[in-house]
This record gives structure tokens, sequence and C-alpha cells, in this order.
């Protein structure tokens, strides 16, 4: 139980102390409001444990009600936008991981006659050699040139309950080659598939126009292929094929090398630029356009005389989950209930009245039935303002039935003002997605309560030394 109060203290400090100091402001309201003026031990025992009775139920109303929202909030997030990795690597399954494309690589070789030493049982006789047929590489970089593009078109997908960020791709790669040694060379091409990728249509493989299909060898995310290479001898790749992924694209070049003339255009038909973002280790464009529609953008690679071995590419943004608006209300309900209970119990105190438990209850079962409320139709009826506006109708009508008998109209007014702001306001501050935005807003909420607890005191004073002026007058 202490660390389950220790820990409360830690994620919640603002909240709890709130929740602690209104509990000690209660008690201490209790116990200077006992009547008995006997010296004896149980009279003055029973004083303390009424206060501390009342200082206990009021923390207890809280918490049972915070406890229902905690339990409301986790029962909505298990079906809606609930971003699992064993979801993640399931739709990864169906619909394709992050493409990675790495880069076509050359190597050439060439046989040569060597003449190999036998064994000898005799070192003294003469050496005996025969001739063996060796593969020597030819080290070489063979790319002159790069000319890629990728046409990426968003498409989202839908796993369980959950939304990701998926696209189709045509990708058209073309590589200038040379063979720039003086010999006649069998020039290996390996050219890399996006591992773990579920599909490749469309795929064609051309050198020099001439279909290749019939000479490539498949191996386990790889495709290679082996053609003679005369000395000088210029040859253009041309690899084609359209497929699919999730979360980003990314062209990658595995080795340093000089990198000469190239060029990758990457086009995203429904990505802004103004919301870009690339994935970790990516090179910044060299040139950014907007598609002509304006809603997508044209990313431009251009190096030459370059070495690098970063990539190159696009990050796409996690669309925004069903139902995320209401979860995010959701989330910060219990901190809006313990607020809203703790900043009516000080006011009743501070206008010098009992703290009405069930009134208390009550305004919290209310309040609480918004959100249950907001869960249940959101998906259904109204969306998520409509739902809003909804439960906070039925609660301000709720908690005008509940306190129009008070005696005080101003002090109607400023219950009916709290329970306005934490039914509306303070909710919607849940859709502000920015840490630095909800701090700031967390950080005026709390100067804003202590601003107003401090008027509200001067007030309440204000007006009783007035009142007792009249009194005195009379």
């Amino acid at each position: 139980m202490l660390d389950k109060i220790i820990n409360w203290f830690t994620l919640e400090p603002a909240v709890s102390m709130l929740m602690v100091t209104t509990a000690v402001v209660l008690f201490g309201s209790a116990f200077a409001s006992y009547k008995e003026t006997s010296g004896d031990f149980w009279p003055w025992m029973r004083k303390i444990i009424e206060a501390a009775v009342s200082a206990a139920l009021f923390l207890g109303l809280l918490w049972a009600f915070r406890a229902i929202l905690n339990e409301n909030t986790n029962t909505y997030y298990s079906t809606h936008g609930s971003l699992s990795d064993i979801s993640r690597e399931s739709a990864w399954s169906i619909w394709g991981r992050p493409h990675t494309q790495v880069e076509l690589t050359v190597n050439h070789t060439h046989e040569v006659e060597v003449k190999e030493e036998l064994p000898r049982e005799d070192p003294t006789s003469p050496p005996i050699y025969r001739t063996i047929i060796q593969t020597q590489e030819v080290p070489q970089n063979s790319i002159l040139s790069f000319n890629g593009d990728a046409y990426m078109k968003l498409n989202e997908r839908q796993k369980g309950y959950a939304l990701y960020s998926g696209y189709t791709v045509d990708v058209d790669l073309e590589y200038q080659i040379i063979n720039d040694s003086d010999i006649t060379t069998d020039a290996t091409f390996t050219f890399p598939l996006s591992a773990g990728q579920t599909l490749f249509e469309d795929f064609i493989v051309t050198m020099d126009n001439k279909d290749l299909s019939a000479d490539l060898r498949f191996a386990t995310d790889l495709v290679s292929w082996t053609t003679k290479m005369k000395p000088l001898q210029k040859s253009t790749i041309h690899i084609t094929y359209y497929s699919r992924g999730m979360d980003y694209f990314y062209y990658q070049i595995p080795v340093q090398r000089e990198i000469k003339d190239f060029i990758l255009t990457l086009t995203v038909d429904r990505l802004p630029v103004s919301l870009l973002n690339y994935p970790d280790g990516v090179i910044t464009p060299t040139k950014i356009e907007s598609t002509p529609d304006g809603n997508g953008s044209i990313l431009t690679w251009e190096l030459d005389r370059a070495i690098t071995v970063a990539g190159m590419g696009v990050a796409l943004a996690q669309p925004q989950q069903p139902g995320a608006q209401v979860l995010r209300v959701l989330v910060i309900s219990p901190y809006a209930l313990t607020l809203l209970g703790a900043m009516l119990a000080l006011t009743m105190l501070i206008w010098g009245l009992k703290v009405q438990f069930l009134d208390l209850a009550l305004l919290s079962a209310v309040y609480t039935m918004q959100f249950l409320l907001m869960s249940a139709i959101s998906d259904y009826f109204f969306g998520f303002w409509g739902a809003l506006l909804l439960g906070a109708a039925l609660t301000l009508f709720l908690t005008f039935l509940l306190f129009r008998k008070l005696p005080s109209r101003p002090l109607r007014i400023i219950i009916y003002m709290l329970v306005t702001f934490f039914t509306i306001a303070y909710p919607v501050s849940g859709l502000l997605t920015e840490l630095s935005d909800q701090n700031a807003f967390n950080m005026l909420l709390q100067a804003g309560l202590i601003l107003y607890i401090t008027i509200l005191s001067l007030y309440v004073n204000n007006h009783k030394d007035k009142q007792e002026v009249r009194e005195g007058v009379s």
C-alpha cells in the first residue's frame, strides 16, 4: 500500500498534493467546528475520529470514481488504436515491412592460368608444376551514374482496431555500368531485395534493353546474375518493380565508394512538405518541392564525387487512430475529476459551509457518467464533439439541479463556473499533442487554481468583515 502511495506521489505530484491538502483542510475544519468544551479524553478522541473520517471519506470518494474513469480509459484503449508490437508484426507480415532498397553492386572477376608447384618426395629433385585455372577479382568502381525514381502512394492499413502508415511504391532504377579494365571480365551483379518484404510485382531487369529474366538467380532477399563484359564496355542496367511497405522507404548505399552523377527522386502523393520526416541516418534532400496538386512532396538527392554510406528516404507519420481524440480526453478525465472535487470542497470550506459528501458523491457520479457516455456513443452517434457536448450538457443540467437550492447566489455561480470549466475547457486540453503545450497548460492551470483560491479567500474575508461592521453599527 505504501509503495502505491509513493508511486502516486511520484507520477502525479500536483494532483496528489492537492488531494492531500484538501483532505488536511477538511480534517482541520471538521476538528475546529466540534463544539465539545469538556476536557475529557473520549470526547476529544471522538472529535479526532470524526474529522479523520471526513478526510478519509473525501479521499475515498474521489479515489473510487477515479478508479472507474481509469478502467473506462483502459477498456476504450484496448479497442481503439492499441499499437502493440505483436499487432505491428502481424501487419508487417500481411502488408509488408518498412521498405529498404540497397544499391546494386558489381564485382568483376576473370580466370587466369596459374602454375602450381606439386609436392615432392625428394626435396633435391627439380620442382614439378601443373597449370590450374584460378578466378581472380578485378577491383574497380563500375557504377558510372545512377538515376532512380520511386513513387509512393500512401495507403493506410488497418489491423484489428489500429491504423498503420502503409504505402505502395513504384521503383525505377537505372545504373550506367563500365568495365574499366583492359580485360574481359565476368561481371556478377547483386541486387538486394528489401528484407522480409511480402511481394514484388512486375520485377524486370534489363541490360542494354535485353531482358535478363532467364539469367536471374534468386536467393533469400537477393537477386543476382553474371555476364561477360568486354574491356571498357559500358552498359545500362534497368531495374523496375512494384511493391508495398509500411512506416518508411529507404535507399541505402552499402559500402564507401566514389559516387558520381547520382540522382534519386522520391515522390510521395499525400505527404505535404510541411509534414516531411526522415528515418535515422538520412541525408537531407538536395531539393524539396510540392507535387503539382500541393498535397504531396517531391524529394531529390543529387550527389557527385561524393563518398557516403548514409541513406535517403522518408518516414511516414503514424495515422491518427480511430477514437484518438476521445482517448486523449478520457486519459485526463481522472485528473479533471480530482481537481474538480478538490476545488469544490475547498470552495465550500472557504465559504464557511460544511462539505456535503452526498452532494460531492452525486457530482462525481454525474461527472464520471459524462466520460462513460462519451466512450460508449462517440463511435456510433455524434462523433467526438457531439459526444463531448452532449455529455457536458447533461453534466451541467444535473449540476444545476443539484446545487440550485444553495442559499448564496454568488456561491452557486462560482460552482457552476467551476463545473463548466472542468466539463468542457479542461477535457478539450487533452487534444494538445505537443508535450511543451501540455506542460504549459498544466502550469497555467495550477497557477490559475492557486490564484482562484487566493481571490476567493480574500473575497470571503472581506465580505465577512463588512458584514460584521454592519452588524456592529446596527
